[in-house]
């Protein structure tokens, strides 16, 4: 039986492509319509390239170390490859993953709240609904989960073809050449960074797949194929979502340009879909978003202690536990107030610093466990130099 044809295989695929949809996943693809215009077909080129070639090349090869993401960023040294974890969890974390979410969910709301919720009203009052499904986590997740994922493809199908049913010429916009889009497209795919999170997704799909397949150890090829195709799955799926928002981001650049990066779903579902059938799309955005931030919460709340155990705040596992929770519910709220821009000021030059040289770290791993290639540190550190002198 082909891979493809089995049920686990499947699954697993909308797994990792629920894993790898966030805020940015939407943001983003609607925002290179914006800048691309007629040039979005190579836009789509670069982000499809970062945004998702990237992605799953780094789930691969962490699977390639049976999804041990330590062994498989202890390659460039002990100390910077813990230094990379803590960055990358942070990243995925309340310093930009979460926050960024908090932001989307307010913009998506904000044609429906009271004047007085503002953004910072409504990120205190997002922090504290966090902890209080955090609290109850074990059946608000799956309810939630179950519910808003179909529901938000759904809205996003929706607006995308209706998008597209009453496009207006893509316009030539002033300095965007082939190369400038194409550029654009491979920022626009640093900025998910979905790279980053890739190895972190890479220890549950391992987990699931062996599970699953109640495999033995001689027997990890076919969970290397199965993940192949799984990943081709998840990614092919991100792939249409991407294209379907860049098109009609750069078929409507008249109503989105000028409004800020977060409200870009709300401010197209409100143009394409009405007044009133907009507001379905937007809550179900929402409510996604915010179902993403306390299911990071609670996965950093538990893999910090075990993979740092000098971050323990507590002695008593449960209070440790809650105490991370805490933390993290606090900076996200204080990044979040600092607004969708804010946020990519501080992400931004963190990507373009560290996408590089994690692309060459994941290719160079693959290599390694495919062929014995073993050089690692010199192809690193050397692009790592080269991304910083070039700025």
């Amino acid at each position: 039986m082909s891979v493809f044809r089995q049920g686990i295989t499947w699954a697993t695929g909308i797994a990792i492509f629920s894993m790898f949809f966030g805020a940015g996943n939407v943001v983003f693809p609607l925002r290179l319509g914006e800048l691309a215009g007629d040039q979005i077909g190579y836009a789509l080129l670069g982000l499809l390239l970062s945004g998702i070639g990237a992605p799953i090349l780094g789930l691969f090869a962490t699977i390639l170390f049976e999804g041990n993401y330590r062994q498989f960023v202890g390659r460039i040294g002990r100390m910077p490859g813990t230094v990379l974890i803590l960055v990358v969890m942070a990243a995925i974390g309340p310093f930009a993953a979460m926050p960024r979410c908090l932001t989307v969910s307010y913009e998506a709301m904000s044609p429906y709240l009271p004047l007085f919720i503002g953004p910072e009203f409504f990120n205190v009052l997002s922090g504290v609904l966090i902890l209080l499904c955090v609290v109850k986590r074990q059946w608000v997740l799956p309810i939630l989960g179950q519910f808003l994922s179909p529901l938000l493809l759904i809205s996003l199908a929706v607006v995308i073809v209706k998008g597209l049913m009453i496009a207006e010429p893509m316009p030539h916009l002033d300095g965007v050449s082939q190369v400038h889009a194409f550029k654009d497209g491979l920022l626009e795919g640093y900025q998910t960074m979905d790279l980053l999170a890739s190895n972190m997704f890479a220890v549950g799909v391992w987990v699931l797949l062996k599970e699953k397949l109640q495999l033995k150890d001689s027997q990890s090829n076919i969970l290397v194929s199965t993940t192949i195709a799984a990943s081709l799955i998840g990614g092919g799926l991100l792939a249409i979502v991407y294209v379907g928002l860049s098109l009609v981001g750069a078929m409507h650049v008249s109503v989105l340009q000028g409004m800020p990066q977060a409200g870009l779903l709300s401010t197209l579902s409100i143009h394409v879909l009405g007044g009133q059938w907009s507001i379905i799309a937007n809550v179900a955005m929402a409510l996604a978003c915010f179902t993403t931030v306390v299911s990071l919460a609670v996965t950093l709340a538990e893999v910090l202690p075990q993979e740092f155990p000098r971050l323990k705040l507590s002695r008593d596992p449960v209070k440790n536990y809650d105490l991370w929770i805490i933390v993290m519910v606090v900076i996200t709220v204080l990044m979040a107030n600092r607004g969708f821009d804010g946020i990519a000021k501080f992400v931004i030059p963190l990507v373009q610093i560290c996408y590089p040289a994690i692309i060459v770290l994941t290719i160079c791993n693959i290599l390694y466990q495919l062929y014995g290639f073993k050089y690692v540190k010199i192809p690193v550190y050397a692009t790592l130099a080269l991304t910083l002198i070039l700025g």
